[in-house]
């Protein structure tokens, strides 16, 4: 072996060793600008870690939606708007104020979230304060009387016949 031969292979180690730090710095600025693409994706598409800004439904029914949505209730027009000051007693009310809360809640935090969302609430408002809602036995207080709640009859259903819902499986 000569002098050249025995310098060329610490040579060559060393090189390839440059390589593959070069290779190993390039991969992990890739993995972090990624990791970094995929927290901004989160952030927009899911409000990041963002805590609700109210923290129950009670909450946000009385400190935003009542005062900014006003309803007339009892007789306005040829409609009738109902309200039960014990919302929280129905379920079917509880069920989708929560979902408009948890909606809007998501939509607060997208540039455009409200539009959608504003849908929602036009398509909610008159199953809730409709002839046919949950709150049609009820009626506010006020100008229109005494608070009454009445809560809706349960409706019987009889339980499927065994194996009915095996085809699910």
């Amino acid at each position: 072996m000569t002098a050249a031969t025995s310098h060329q292979v610490p040579n060559d180690a060393a090189t390839q060793l440059g390589e593959l730090a070069a290779e190993l710095a390039r991969l992990t600025k890739q993995v972090a600008d990624l990791q970094q693409a995929q927290a901004e994706r989160g952030h927009a598409g899911n409000g990041g870690d963002q805590p609700p800004l109210y923290s129950t439904v009670e909450e946000w029914l009385g400190m935003y939606l009542l005062p900014t949505f006003p309803r007339a209730v009892g007789e306005v027009g040829m409609t009738r708007w109902h309200w039960c000051e014990q919302w929280w007693r129905h379920d079917e009310a509880v069920t989708r104020l929560t979902a408009l809360w948890y909606g809007w809640e998501q939509a607060r935090l997208q540039m455009t979230g409200m539009l959608p969302w504003l849908r929602e609430l036009d398509h909610q408002l008159p199953i809730l304060y409709g002839d046919d809602g949950p709150f049609r036995n009820c009626a506010a207080s006020g100008d229109l009387g005494v608070a009454r709640h009445c809560s809706s009859p349960e409706v019987a259903a009889e339980p499927a016949p065994e194996n009915w819902w095996s085809w699910w499986d």
